[in-house]
């Protein structure tokens, strides 16, 4: 059973190799998809993700979650 409310304010975006979306990581291990595929002007289409939904803890650890990288990380490995 844990103790308390985790402290880590920050989400850290990841893109990995061959995989499309971003994904927002938390320090305690828990991780989740945290993007869409954009649109273009006119409307098909585009291979581009934005992030669209993050939350404002994590539902693992309970810490409050206060910041995120604009830029991901990438992880070169599968």
């Amino acid at each position: 059973m844990r103790k308390g409310r985790g402290i880590d304010h920050h989400w850290e975006v990841r893109k990995y190799l061959g995989d499309i979306a971003l994904y927002a990581h938390c320090k305690c291990g828990f991780e989740y998809a945290c993007s869409s595929s954009k649109r273009k002007p006119d409307g098909s289409f585009s291979f581009e993700q934005e992030i669209t939904k993050l939350y404002l803890y994590c539902p693992y650890c309970g810490a409050r979650k206060k910041w995120y990288n604009d830029i991901p990380r990438k992880i070169d490995r599968l």
